[in-house]
């Protein structure tokens, strides 16, 4: 699998809440929302220090389970996908803060990334799940709810105007997180900080070595970082990796893969010429899971690297590494 993997010589701990220490940092881990975390403090902490980070940790993963996810039945995000067309409620601060950076996401993007495809994503999964694919017919008839025009912002409330229309976070919701658990343990005091949650990863300051937080781009089959893709060295930088081998399903001989085409209503399928996984480096993680689920949905390699140094132009911090199956 090509993975972002660390280049840090770190002690790899599962469990529910697990800390450890060398003279120069801490580290913390374990699973949540069946995905796993690292978090890397630059120095080593006092006991107090520890329970402060522990509790940073752990009342940022509650914020994200009780406003942003939907498999959370109880969340606010799925009280607003369960909403009728037309009706107007209150949105907490912290959705509408997150919401409204998702809209300049969805227009910076050109419509590539749109998180009102929810409602297709459903369809093909439970489809795929019985080994078939939807008749163009079930397609069309959801494709009049699919598109950010029918959600709408204003003075902290919300309203959609379709009532199949609903919201996926998935493609930024892990990364939002990140950027949360960066930004929050920066003003509590931690200036150098490595924080990675199932792959997508910020950094803050440096190493406790002196230098940048290494990560590296690993090949398919392959962990080795003697072979790596590429070698890359992070500094209040974020990254954040794409691909058609995270979720895929085979049909026909044609494998289907998890990002979806929110015009045809279809998932995008594996190709050769297409890109395979694409890495991003941003400023934040949430515009480096954007970028990189954007960069996945060209029809072939070309076009993406040509979006990509437009994009790249447009906003300077940006870097993208994109790759097909023969990169690897």
């Amino acid at each position: 699998m090509h993975t972002l993997r660390l280049c840090l010589f770190l002690l790899l701990l599962s469990g529910c809440h697990t800390q450890s220490s060398t003279p120069n940092t801490t580290l913390f881990t374990a699973n949540v929302m069946t995905i796993d975390y690292r978090i890397v403090i630059g120095e080593a902490l006092s006991e107090e220090q520890k329970e402060l980070v522990s509790s940073i940790i752990q009342n940022t993963f509650s914020e994200i389970d009780r406003i942003y996810n939907k498999w959370n039945p109880d969340s606010e995000l799925s009280r607003l996908n369960h909403l009728p067309a037309g009706k107007v409620v209150a949105l907490s601060p912290e959705l509408e803060h997150f919401l409204l950076l998702t809209e300049k996401f969805v227009y910076i993007s050109g419509f590539r990334f749109d998180p009102t495809i929810e409602p297709i994503q459903q369809l093909w999964k439970s489809k795929l799940a019985l080994n078939t694919i939807p008749t163009d017919e079930e397609i069309q008839a959801l494709l009049p709810a699919i598109g950010w025009q029918h959600i709408h912002i204003r003075s902290g409330t919300f309203q959609k105007d379709h009532d199949a229309t609903q919201i996926d976070l998935g493609a930024i919701a892990k990364g939002y997180a990140v950027d949360l658990l960066t930004e929050r343990l920066q003003a509590n005091g931690f200036p150098n900080v490595f924080v990675e949650w199932g792959g997508e990863i910020r950094t803050l300051g440096s190493h406790p070595e002196g230098r940048p937080w290494n990560v590296y781009i690993s090949r398919l089959q392959d962990s080795n970082p003697a072979n790596a893709l590429a070698y890359l060295s992070l500094k209040n930088q974020a990254i954040a990796t794409s691909g058609d081998y995270l979720q895929n399903w085979t049909l026909n001989s044609t494998t289907y893969f998890h990002i979806f085409n929110s015009t045809t209503g279809h998932p995008l399928t594996r190709h050769p010429s297409r890109v395979s996984s694409a890495s991003v480096i941003a400023p934040t993680c949430m515009a480096a899971d954007v970028f990189a689920t954007s960069a996945m949905t060209f029809p072939n390699i070309h076009s993406a690297k040509q979006w990509a140094s437009d994009m790249e132009e447009l906003i300077p911090d940006l870097k993208f590494y994109l790759f097909t199956d023969s990169s690897f």
